[in-house]
């Protein structure tokens, strides 16, 4: 197996892990702007998370046409280990470790954000329906559409 191109697939692993870590900081700043009401500035990262989505998607299809390069589509982060040339075992082990880890710490602020979100949701209908504030029914043949991006 060629070494310098699965140097290249680690030296994207690490990219795709940095990139995990702007979009935990991401997460936890809307977590922030949810917790001080400051719609504005959810609306800012949600924006941001679109673009990490598009970029994340770039990066899944690099690493699926560098694992074919190396005659080894489809396999798993766990996998690498075991597939490495001898001379990049230890340094893919500590690769994957470390993305995994990134992953961790940003499936944690994602779903405090995500949380936070629902719990401001859920206070928000209670404040509305405490006030009598309900949604007109919809007249006849009338289109009604709702804003999901949260």
């Amino acid at each position: 197996m060629d070494i310098a191109l699965w140097r290249e697939y680690l030296g994207q692993m690490d990219r795709l892990g940095e990139t995990l870590e702007q979009l935990t900081a991401v997460e936890r700043e809307k977590t922030a702007a949810v917790g001080q009401g400051d719609l504005a500035a959810v609306d800012a990262c949600m924006k941001k998370e679109q673009v990490f989505s598009l970029n994340l998607r770039g990066f899944d299809q690099k690493r699926e046409k560098l694992l074919a390069k190396m005659g080894i589509a489809g396999a798993t982060l766990r996998q690498l280990e075991d597939l490495a040339p001898e001379e990049a075992r230890l340094e893919t082990r500590e690769t994957a470790q470390r993305l995994r880890q990134r992953y961790e710490v940003f499936r944690s602020a994602s779903e405090v954000a995500m949380n936070a979100l629902e719990c401001n949701l859920h206070a928000i209908e209670k404040m509305q329906k405490d006030r009598g504030v309900q949604d007109a029914p919809a007249a006849p043949g009338e289109v009604r559409q709702a804003d999901f991006r949260a």
